[in-house]
């Protein structure tokens, strides 16, 4: 379970700072704009809930037109209970194990700036992150350009991240199949000698292609690549290994590659008022795991301060290469199969499928004839999404989960000053 320290002071004093450099900016057209959202994830399974409140707050100025200044907030607060166990293939012992409360909360606080010339930008940001069992610092860099009167922008972004994951203070010359997995954060990141700090670096970078090709159509093409290192495993999470009922943390390759291919197409279609898009991506990784996502949505204007899209999503993928439901029964018949095992549901096949809508309105003033007295512009969102996941052979002691549904509820504000 991942429960997070305070990180509430950092972000005030980011979002005091720049709420002072507004204030003290001489009166024009727009020069900040403030933005909250919250997001509601949540899984109503019989025997596993699981509830997150995603709520996040973002605060840009721009104390010269070519210069602009950002703070962002926000935090995971997560509570459910975890599935309970009676049982299965997995084990030729009775395991029984009553489902456990749980509650956990993700802070992360960013600062970051965008220089905007005629036809360039470029922009840098930093992210600390903190939970009881989790830090994470990263930094990331992006430059940009506009080619052909603006009609074509190439866009290059890289990110680096410094993170640390609580464990079980197992040494690297022990056996992975005698390490333990946490069953509470307690003692993390202090001098308690039953707990230990891993290192994951990660490397991420991105190149965007934008082009409109006419007034009613364009295309983007985005390639990326990540490279991560290090503990990349659940410290929660065990593996029963053996036929007696052994259990091990979970154990993965402390490498691991990915990349993928995105392209997106947009079209405005006149007669209809409505703008269609399609997005296509395929990913790779080192770990033998092929992705698809195949998405379409629409966009109209009802009214001409309301906007509705429609969107639809598929996504498939294969297990990754030393994914298995049972790790009893491989070679050699009494051990594990193979040399590495896993319990994450993620890294197995499945396919899922999404629905969902979001409603935008929109009221526009000027500096004469603020909206609410307050704003210039003032954007309001609302929308919902359905997610079914079909977990192909993923099961909990031969037992499928229910907690394949999930439902996502959004709301956002942004308003102009």
């Amino acid at each position: 379970m991942r429960a997070a320290r305070r990180a509430g002071a950092p972000i005030w004093l980011v979002l005091t700072w720049l709420f002072a450099l507004v204030i003290a900016m001489p009166a024009r057209a727009q020069v900040a704009s403030l933005e909250v959202s919250s997001a509601l994830f949540v899984e109503p399974s019989a025997t596993s809930q699981l509830t997150v409140i995603n709520p996040t707050a973002t605060l840009a100025a721009s104390p010269a037109s070519w210069l602009t200044l950002r703070g962002n907030y926000e935090a995971d607060i997560v509570s459910g209970a975890s599935e309970s166990l009676k049982g299965g293939r997995l084990s030729n012992v009775d395991v029984v194990t009553s489902a456990t409360k749980f509650a956990d909360t993700r802070q992360a606080v960013t600062g970051g700036f965008t220089v905007t010339r005629a036809a360039t930008h470029l922009g840098a940001s930093y992210t600390y992150g903190t939970e009881h069992d989790y830090r994470s610092n990263a930094f990331a860099v992006n430059a940009g350009a506009d080619f052909l009167q603006k009609n074509t922008q190439i866009e290059l972004s890289y990110g680096r991240g410094f993170d640390q994951v609580c464990t079980t203070a197992y040494r690297a010359a022990d056996a992975p199949s005698s390490r333990l997995a946490l069953d509470n954060s307690h003692g993390c990141f202090t001098s308690d000698v039953r707990r230990a700090a891993r290192d994951i670096s990660l490397d991420n970078l991105q190149v965007a292609w934008t082009q409109t090709w006419t007034p009613v159509f364009a295309t983007q093409m985005v390639v990326s690549a990540a490279l991560q290192h290090g503990f990349l495993g659940n410290p929660y999470r065990s593996v029963v290994i053996a036929p007696a009922g052994d259990q091990a943390l979970e154990n993965h390759p402390d490498n691991r590659g990915r990349g993928a291919l995105g392209g997106r197409g947009k079209y405005y279609a006149r007669g209809l008022r409505t703008t269609f898009s399609a997005n296509v991506r395929l990913y790779r990784d080192t770990w033998a795991i092929w992705g698809q996502t195949y998405e379409l949505d629409g966009e109209r204007y009802l009214l001409p301060w309301l906007r509705v899209l429609l969107r639809g999503r598929y996504y498939t993928q294969t297990g990754a290469l030393f994914w298995s439901d049972d790790y009893t029964g491989g070679e050699p018949a009494t051990g594990p199969r193979g040399q590495y095992w896993s319990g994450d549901r993620e890294l197995s096949p499945l396919s899922s499928y999404l629905v969902g809508m979001r409603g935008l309105a929109t009221c526009e003033g000027h500096p004469g004839a603020r909206v609410a007295s307050l704003f210039t512009s003032l954007d309001v969102s609302l929308g919902f999404d359905l997610l079914k996941t079909d977990l192909h052979d993923f099961t909990l002691g031969g037992r499928k989960p229910d907690d394949t549904l999930a439902l996502l509820w959004s709301l956002a504000v942004s308003g102009g000053f």
